[in-house]
């Protein structure tokens, strides 16, 4: 299997769209797909942009369906003393792979 690691989304919610439909994912049953590949998240979601909850909400809906891995950055554990509902979601986010490398 072939992955895309992807990084730095800092709230950046449009961006990370039109990086995917760039890199060929495209949106099916609520997550983002590609036909041959997954995405790794590599942390800091969070921070600086704009749209935090849908950030979340897109790696969480790619981590459920399969598409995707995540893992927490410095933003995220550093975010968790302002807001413990938003690390229990990247909590479950890594917790929950779906992928398995082998």
């Amino acid at each position: 299997m072939n992955f895309d690691i992807i990084g730095d989304i800092h709230r950046h919610s449009d961006a990370l769209i039109a990086q995917l439909k760039l890199m060929g994912y495209r949106k099916r049953n609520g997550a983002w797909k590609h036909p041959e590949r997954s995405a790794i998240f590599v942390g800091d979601f969070i921070d600086r942009g704009p749209n935090q909850i849908e950030i979340v909400d897109i790696v969480r809906r790619m981590v459920d369906a399969g598409n995707a891995m995540a893992v927490m950055g410095n933003h995220e554990l550093n975010g968790g003393a302002c807001s413990c509902d938003l690390m229990v979601n990247f909590y479950a986010i890594v917790h929950k792979p779906k992928i398995q490398l082998n």
